[in-house]
């Protein structure tokens, strides 16, 4: 019998788990160089992402104290697992939240204990150095547990330079604007660049990476017109996204008139850039549309994806944030930030059920992540 072909085991153990591959690191030096080696470690990313495997949905639980942390399969929602937080909770602090999902690593946010970079497959986490007094001292605090107008906050990948990088805007007390900072993970530092142009008076999510950027809606600071903006994070340049119809050409809500919204929160869903638009105002019934941008920066690609009602939606809509869509593509799992159950609406004939985990809190925010050996540091 002829000898198994070693140049066969990077392209068999790529198509594994990370629990596995994790063990196998003990089966011999070679074996264990090979799993830690940047290129296997690439490789494995690359074929997770292809064939849409290894792919977790987060469990962040909005309501109660909990340490823990929790995942299933977004597939099948089964495989529940549990793992230690990168930040205790204790009854009198603040709970810590994740603020975005790039290639396995999750950024999480302490507003006490700070920021921490956190592959939850390899358990490994790496705690972010604190941000210089003169900058950290101006900021406007404003006591809270949750999300804040005056601490901005978002996570990504710098794909021309490979660098995982996290923004944070501080609301300044002595000036009127968000002064900001960038962490780059290769520098491990914080660098101040130029103050952001736009105000944020409202801040339900945060920022959303597409297309090398980061994306918030704001205001700009001298007309106060309502605008998603994103950040680039290899120019470190401030961009507006161009805006949609003002209208959908059909009005689910029977209105004549009824263009008058506010946008809520920007997401990913798909790989496309999404929004909600608030209709509160409508003369009718209050609702919300989620609105997809097909082709990046292409005005007319905005589509309208849903429409959701306030007294037919199973949870409190004026939050409601995409996720991600189920495997088939005909549901969307939508949820507000922690304070309710998630739920999924049927694209086909816009039904909805609520979003039940045996084993888990029900209360929770969810993010998709998939599984890798990316380094945290």
């Amino acid at each position: 019998m002829s000898p198994f072909p070693t140049d066969m085991i990077p392209n068999i153990l790529c198509r594994l788990p990370v629990k596995t591959l994790l063990r196998f690191k003990c089966v011999s030096k070679p074996w264990g160089s090979l799993i830690d080696a940047s290129h296997f470690v690439k490789s494995h990313l690359h074929q997770s992402l292809k064939t849409n495997n290894n792919v977790k949905l987060f469990l962040d639980n909005g309501a109660e104290i909990d340490d823990n942390a929790y995942a299933v399969d977004f597939d099948s929602l089964n495989n529940l697992v549990q793992f230690p937080r990168p930040f205790t909770a204790e009854i009198t602090k603040y709970r810590s939240r994740i603020i975005g999902s790039y290639n396995g690593l999750l950024a999480v946010y302490h507003r006490e204990e700070g920021i921490a970079l956190w592959n939850p497959s390899t358990r490994k986490c790496h705690y972010l150095p604190a941000l210089d007094e003169d900058i950290s001292m101006d900021h406007d605090t404003i006591p809270g547990y949750n999300y804040d107008n005056s601490t901005i906050l978002g996570f990504g990948y710098d794909k021309i330079t490979e660098d995982y990088k996290v923004v944070k805007m501080l609301r300044s007390k002595t000036q009127n604007c968000f002064k900001v900072t960038i962490y780059s993970q290769k520098s491990n530092t914080w660098r101040r660049i130029k103050d952001c142009p736009y105000d944020i008076p409202i801040n339900y999510n945060d920022g959303a990476y597409v297309n090398n950027a980061i994306h918030w809606v704001g205001d700009e600071i001298l007309s106060g017109r309502n605008v998603i903006f994103g950040l680039h994070l290899n120019t470190e340049e401030y961009l507006e996204v161009p805006e949609g119809k003002r209208s959908s050409e059909d009005k689910k809500c029977g209105a004549y008139y009824c263009e008058g919204f506010s946008y809520m929160n920007v997401g990913v869903l798909g790989g496309c850039l999404c929004v909600s638009r608030d209709f509160s105002s409508c003369p009718i019934e209050d609702h919300v549309n989620i609105w997809v941008m097909k082709e990046y920066g292409v005005k007319e690609s905005w589509t309208e994806l849903l429409y959701l009602s306030r007294n037919q939606w199973v949870t409190n809509i004026f939050h409601t944030r995409a996720v991600g869509y189920a495997r088939d593509g005909n549901k969307v799992l939508l949820d507000d930030g922690g304070g309710q159950q998630p739920a999924w609406f049927n694209l086909e004939d816009e039904s909805s059920h609520l979003l039940c985990i045996p084993g888990a809190p029900q209360l929770v925010s969810t993010i998709i992540y998939v599984e890798s050996l990316v380094s945290v540091s």
